[in-house]
Order: C-alpha cells, then structure tokens, then sequence
C-alpha cells in the first residue's frame, strides 16, 4: 500500500484503508448582527472606504494578512493517538499525549485518599 497522508500531529505514515481523523478548524471573525437601515442604504459611503483604504496601507498590510483577520481555516489530519491527545486538549494539543491509558478518574482517586472533590 502506497501512503497517502501523514498525521499533522506525530508524522507517522497513514495507508489507505488505515483509520485517521480529519480535523477542521475555522478562525472567524465575531460581529454582532448589523440593523441596515434605508438611511444607511442611501448613505455614500466612499469616504469611509477610502479611510479604510488608507488605514491598510498605512499599516502595511497584506491582502493575506486581512483575508486572515477576518477568516482562516485549516485542515489536519490525525492518527488514532493523535486524535485521543487532541479530543483531550484541543487547545494544548501536543502528540506525545495520545498515549494508550485510561483517563484519570479524580473522583475515585480523591475517595480513594479519603478525600472529597473539595480536597476534605
């Protein structure tokens, strides 16, 4: 079988046919919801866009660089242990996470020391 992904997380080789974990990611922008008005319909809003315009120059950006402020998505692919350390922490994703063992119970493990959940 030939290779047709690797996992974006440890590297490791994923064949057709073998179980992997697609990941999408999208980065937005939050706005609250815009009351468009016949006022503003009508308004000439040229004045605005040019200072919009020159904002973006001045800051020296990019088509990518706003593009990316406003929206940027990704795809990843995972391997099986991947997956596990990513559904875990999404947000603190690391492969090496993805080890084979059970979640920790912290209930069980704070009765079994005597303790309760508020650590008395």
């Amino acid at each position: 079988m030939t290779v047709v992904y690797k996992c974006d997380g440890c590297g490791c080789e994923l064949r057709k046919g073998q179980l992997r974990y697609n990941v999408s990611i999208e980065v937005k922008a939050a706005y609250d919801t815009l009351e468009v008005t016949l006022a503003d319909l009508i308004r000439d809003h040229r004045d605005e866009l040019k200072a919009l315009c020159e904002k973006m120059e001045a800051q020296d950006s990019s088509a990518e660089d706003v593009e990316e402020s406003v929206y940027k998505g990704f795809k990843i692919h995972l391997c099986p242990k991947c997956q596990r350390a990513y559904v875990k922490s999404p947000l603190r994703f690391h492969p090496e996470q993805g080890g084979d063992e059970a979640p920790v119970d912290i209930d069980a493990f704070l009765k079994s020391l005597g303790l309760d959940e508020e650590g008395k």
